[in-house]
């Protein structure tokens, strides 16, 4: 009746430094659904800095993980993180298909980081 308005919350915690760019597969898709909202909040705040800094954005890597359809654009970079604010993705395709990846871009330069993160993507099933 109000499968319209059904959001299922995917939660993923991260509690390490990727060390260097990286590609970090969060969630597989189940079903066909739709992202609606994604978002990225740190424990700890990072300071801005135009040399040590870090982003995100989500890409879509279909059934095989290799792809790189964006999902998201980038968020964070040299403004820095407030703790424990969430920072939202700019979803612009987010509809997935039964068994498509959802990967996390890492993007690090210098020594920026963070020592825990909480993804999270608002999905909307059978859409």
């Amino acid at each position: 009746m109000f499968g319209n308005t059904t959001y299922l919350p995917v939660v993923v915690s991260l509690d390490y430094d990727p060390a260097a760019d990286d590609d970090i597969a969060i969630w597989r898709a189940p079903f066909a659904c739709e992202i609606r909202s994604a978002y990225a909040t740190v424990s700890n705040a990072v300071g801005a800095s135009n040399s040590n800094y870090f982003d995100l954005a989500l890409y879509n890597g279909d059934t095989a993980g290799t792809a790189m359809t964006a999902i998201a654009g980038t968020i964070g970079g040299t403004a820095g993180w407030t703790a424990l604010t969430p920072v939202a993705f700019t979803v612009s395709a987010g509809a997935l298909t039964a068994g498509q990846l959802v990967k996390l871009r890492y993007n690090e330069e210098g020594t920026g980081t963070f020592g825990q993160m909480t993804v999270q993507l608002d999905v909307q099933p059978g859409t």
